[in-house]
């Protein structure tokens, strides 16, 4: 203990003095910033080139495979830690997911809804929650694209988006392999790839990750610790370059993961949950101390909830050079099936329970003509078909011994049933005028027409007033809507020189209308299309030799009909509002000397709800990260490298309604990850340590169903793992 609080007291003032200074991106390792400056930029193709990070007019943020590498990070569920200002939350029963950026986006609840931050695996869009808890392992780069797009994506986003793209083969045999264990609780994870030529055009790559997180909260009927994560993924990656002009990627993945336990903890205690854990047999055994302790079980003591869910990937790319230009063809498969059995009052006893069997499944086939770049006009072409199936079954049960005055025990069972099809069309074009050589004009236009069929029906399994009166039930029915939006975008850049440029730029995005599967009342299950408006300026410098880099953006969005689902204890509600985030980001680095790098990168927003004035999920108004990197060669052939940060947050709410739930309070952590290693990168000794300071706050916060307490999911406390890379 006296050993880790040393290494926070160092961190800390090593910290303070990187505060003034920051990074064009997180994820700029040590390697890169060491390389000549022609080859220091981070190069991207958010907007289907390949272009430097810096020569971009939008806020966009990049991770590196070296930064998951510092941080040990193996879930997209970690992505805060390395991509600073995004946010994240798990609901407590199943892999629901919300996302924000610049304080807007989807909550968690309905696994059902597109997400206004969308996810991208290697330009293939993945539109459910439930996606974003997979495994992100043997990661080329991850690239984060805020504000409302239009054009860029392969489907129209109207708040952001997260596109992670994975690592391809190199054209040498080469074998990677990294393991780490987890001191504190006992977690490890193994994760690694090998590179294969199969010829002078030919080449595949395997990787695969397997993870044990052995969880952090300790309840105290079952005596383990929850939530215990087993997450086992595998990759094949195929690059198959027949001519000079045509190259095709293959690429197929599996994951597939069982998380086990719960980790809600009560927040607020009243005397109905402690009656029900007497009952139960367990009097005494709840708190709301926020102490990683619980107390619950599932049908049986000893029992504890469980989730299942396999994800799998499938997308071949092909590119093929017509004159200057290049035709790409993106056609990809995906499919997920989810499975869980949820304590919905996390208490002793088998109140009530939840359980879903969901399956989602989507082909998209996208085709673009990209022309060639640096002409007086660059533009590009394409259209995008999409098909989803998404079947969601929900069994809910409910055993109370009580329920309103006058009123029946709330008891009863019903079956959920949501069957929904969705059909897009999109055509996009994307024009840059390269008006003279300091000046570009761009604009974007999406046209898209995508229409969604569902099935609902609610079945009464066991009657009562849980199944007939709070839930009622609805015989089979049919609905259907249709959405036909304009998207656009326009914007300029102007170079002050070629290292210093400014921007600014406009965004219509929409995100379609649909059903909710959660609804309490299914014929109210409809809600609107969502649109976003976003205005954007900036500027990017940085000194030729990449010695300092100075970003700066100011936003405004404003977001009509924001689509949302929000639990008030009894019901879940569906309905649209108004939105608007006004704000900045600044992101800064400063190389003092060879070997040093200061950072800091921070975002500010102010983002409330336009109809009542109130604080929206997700939301924190500061949230950011300052720190350093620093490398030194010990010798000929060995390394000290030392990395660290001071990741924050303001306070941020959770619910829709601010009052129904426990507000998170802000949120500090102090990060340190110390290694020694091979001077030509071969092997790496790392220690990381996470939340130094064991800092504890609050991850998620909701209205306990029914018994009318509070309950809240905590963060995870501190971590220290000894992490062992090798390259051969």
């Amino acid at each position: 203990m006296k050993r880790q609080i040393l290494v926070a007291t160092g961190l800390c003032a090593l910290t303070c003095l990187a505060s003034p200074a920051v990074a064009q991106s997180v994820g700029t390792d040590a390697e890169a910033e060491a390389q000549p400056p022609s080859e220091g930029d981070i190069v991207v193709t958010a907007r289907k080139r390949e272009e430097t990070a810096q020569r971009i007019p939008i806020s966009i943020g990049v991770v590196t495979d070296a930064a998951l590498t510092r941080t040990g990070s193996s879930s997209l569920l970690q992505l805060e830690a390395v991509a600073p200002g995004i946010n994240l939350a798990k609901a407590p029963t199943g892999a629901e997911i919300g996302v924000t950026v610049r304080g807007l986006g989807s909550a968690p609840g309905s696994p059902s809804f597109d997400n206004s931050v969308s996810l991208f695996v290697d330009g293939v869009y993945a539109p459910r929650s439930r996606e974003f808890a997979s495994s992100m392992f043997d990661i080329g780069r991850i690239e984060v694209i805020k504000g409302t797009q239009a054009a860029l994506l392969g489907k129209n986003t109207s708040l952001g988006a997260i596109n992670v793209v994975t690592r391809k083969p190199g054209r040498e045999f080469s074998l990677d392999l990294r393991g780490s264990y987890e001191f504190e609780y006992g977690s490890t994870l193994v994760t690694g790839g090998v590179d294969i030529p199969l010829g002078e055009t030919l080449a595949v790559r395997l990787s695969g990750q397997t993870l044990n997180d052995k969880g952090w909260v300790r309840d105290g009927i079952t005596g383990r610790r929850s939530p215990r994560n087993r997450d086992d993924a595998i990759r094949a990656v195929l690059v198959w370059e027949p001519t000079p002009d045509i190259d095709i990627t293959l690429v197929g993945q599996h994951d597939y993961s069982v998380q086990r336990g719960s980790s809600v903890e009560f927040a607020t205690l009243n005397p109905v949950a402690e009656l029900l854990a007497g009952l139960a047999g367990a009097p005494g055994s709840l708190d709301n101390q926020l102490d990683n302790r619980n107390a619950t079980y599932l049908t049986t003591p000893g029992s504890e909830q469980v989730e299942r869910l396999k994800v799998d990937r499938f997308s071949a790319t092909v590119n093929v050079g017509v004159g200057e230009g290049t035709i790409t063809s993106v056609t990809a498969y995906s499919r997920y099936t989810d499975a869980n059995l949820t304590d919905i009052d996390f208490l002793p006893g088998n109140w009530g329970t939840r359980g879903i069997d969901e399956t989602s499944k989507q082909f998209s086939q996208e085709l673009r003509y990209v022309s060639p770049s640096g002409r007086t006009v660059d533009y590009l072409v394409g259209g995008l078909y999409l098909h989803n199936e998404l079947d969601s079954q929900g069994l809910f049960d409910a055993r109370y011994p009580f329920g309103p005055p006058g009123l029946p025990n709330i008891d009863g069972a019903f079956q959920n049933e949501f069957v929904q099809k969705t059909d897009t069309f999109s055509a996009f074009a994307q024009l840059t005028v390269n008006a003279t050589d300091q000046l570009r004009l761009t604009g974007g236009l999406r046209y898209t027409s995508e229409k969604k069929n569902v099935d609902l029906a609610r079945l009464v399994v066991r009657p009562g007033l849980y199944s007939l009166g709070i839930f009622p039930p609805y015989a089979p029915f049919s609905d259907s809507r249709t959405d036909s939006p304009i998207d656009y975008s326009g914007g300029v850049q102007y170079d002050v020189t070629p290292d210093i440029m400014l921007y600014a730029s406009y965004g219509k995005g929409t995100k379609s209308g649909g059903f909710a599967s959660s609804a309490t009342f299914l014929d109210q299950s409809e809600y609107s299309s969502e649109t976003a408006r976003t205005i954007e300026a900036g500027v990017k410098a940085q000194d030729a030799g990449r010695r300092w880099l100075f970003n700066l953006s100011l936003f405004s969005t404003r977001v009509d009909n924001f689509q949302v689902v929000t639990f008030n204890g009894q019901t879940f509600n569906i309905f649209n509002t108004d939105l608007k985030s006004t704000g900045f980001e600044l992101e800064a680095s400063w190389r003092p000397v060879d070997g040093l790098r200061l950072f800091i990168n921070n975002t500010y927003a102010d983002a409330k709800d336009r109809l009542t004035g109130t604080a929206i999920p997700l939301a924190p108004k500061w949230s950011g990260t300052g720190g350093f990197s620093f490398r030194q060669n010990l010798s000929d052939s060995l390394v000290f490298m030392a990395d660290g940060s001071i990741d924050y947050r303001s306070s941020r709410t959770y619910q829709q309604d601010p009052a129904a739930s426990v507000i998170g309070n802000a949120f500090t952590t102090y990060n340190l990850s110390v290694a020694f290693g091979d001077a030509n990168d071969r092997w790496e000794a790392r220690l990381i340590g996470r939340n130094l300071s064991d800092k504890r706050a609050v991850a998620f916060s909701f209205p306990t169903p029914i018994i009318g307490t509070q309950s809240v999911m905590s963060e995870r406390p501190r971590t220290i793992a000894l992490q062992l890379s090798f390259k051969f």
